[in-house]
């Protein structure tokens, strides 16, 4: 039986979000195919690994990592880390984000899954560099879509044989009601440059269909900002735009009773969002992009991002339309069904088998 340990890289990184959620899931499920997995980090801040499970080990749960302490804490983690492999002996180390520090310390084989190239795209040179290396000594990669991995071998020269695709996953939940009574469109996460969520209200705020019998929940990506709502004051939608947050159970909560989720961004390396909505049986209107026709294909509205009255017409339509909604709930059916995180943790053990100690 292959020993498998994640690292806290992903964990002292981010409260919640995918990445997280792809790494406690596929080591919650890799158990039913032959391998032990831990995920060990000392110290954490993330919402996802502090939930009850024996395969994940920490010591210390914090809110958020104080000021000016944050390569402090990482160099805790790490030397904690390199501790617990001398005693846990894993035959694999398998990253959860880019942690080039530890490499530097351990002979022990690793694996590193690539979630996207975004910040490459958008020409940030300081994250080109940091990967370089860890990408060179990866034993091997994970791709979480086609997408990525042509962007992978494009910006890095990374030969094909290297690199595994593999699909995520996303949890289902009985539907409950929510707090909010009026009919909503739901937006997750981040609402910074590239995700557009400019695009998406401004496209809103044209709308007397949409103004009049809709509100737009935004879960997650931190409260609003004072300009945010200057904007929402001057497009005269202050009123129709609220604001939320919480742990997955809620926000699994907020899409199976939302009308719609929008995302409209121009890059992504999977859009874990858009199955999680999906799972949850709600319409999805997204952005017209490669990698989300790779993996979503027909079960989606798709909009040009560029086109203003095309992200209006394509929400409402959707919304008017109750032909077009059960149409696109058969397609997602195929798309749910086939994306399950035991799958992804199948696949992923695979990988495991090919590395040789």
């Amino acid at each position: 039986m292959k020993k498998i340990l994640f690292d806290h890289s992903i964990f002292l990184h981010q409260n919640n979000g995918g990445i997280s959620k792809y790494v406690t899931n596929i080591n919650k499920e890799l158990k039913n195919f032959n391998v032990s997995s831990k995920i060990y980090s000392p110290i954490t801040i993330n919402e996802n690994l502090s939930k009850k499970n024996i395969n994940n080990v920490y010591f210390f749960k914090i809110k958020k990592i104080p000021k000016f302490c944050r390569k402090l804490f990482f160099l805790i983690n790490n030397l904690l880390t390199l501790i617990f492999i001398k005693i846990d002996k894993p035959d694999i180390l398998h990253l959860s984000y880019y942690n080039k520090s530890l490499i530097k310390f351990t002979s022990i084989p690793y694996v590193l899954t690539v979630y996207d190239l975004i910040h490459e795209k958008l020409k940030n040179q300081q994250y080109q560099f940091e990967k370089k290396e860890l990408l060179k000594r990866a034993k091997h990669i994970i791709c979480i879509s086609k997408e990525t991995k042509r962007d992978l071998i494009k910006i890095y020269k990374i030969k094909k044989k290297n690199i595994s695709v593999i699909y995520l996953g996303a949890t289902e939940l009985k539907k409950k009601n929510s707090n909010i009574k009026e009919k909503y469109i739901l937006y997750v996460g981040n609402r910074l440059r590239y995700k557009n969520f400019d695009k998406f209200i401004r496209a809103f705020s044209e709308s007397k269909f949409l103004t009049k019998n809709y509100k737009i929940v935004c879960f997650g990506g931190g409260a609003f900002k004072n300009y945010e709502i200057k904007i929402f004051e001057n497009l005269n939608i202050k009123k129709n735009v609220k604001y939320e947050e919480g742990d997955d159970m809620k926000l699994l909560n907020f899409y199976s009773n939302a009308s719609l989720f929008v995302t409209l961004s121009k890059f992504e390396g999977f859009g874990l969002t858009i199955l999680e909505a999906l799972k949850m049986k709600c319409p999805v209107v997204c952005s017209d992009i490669p990698v989300f026709r790779e993996i979503y294909k027909k079960s989606c509205k798709y909009v040009n991002i560029t086109n203003k009255n095309d992200v209006k017409n394509g929400i409402e339509n959707v919304l008017k339309s109750k032909k077009q909604q059960k149409k696109l709930f058969l397609q997602s059916k195929i798309i749910t069904e086939d994306l399950t995180w035991k799958k992804c943790a199948y696949a992923t053990s695979e990988v495991y088998k090919k590395i040789k100690e």
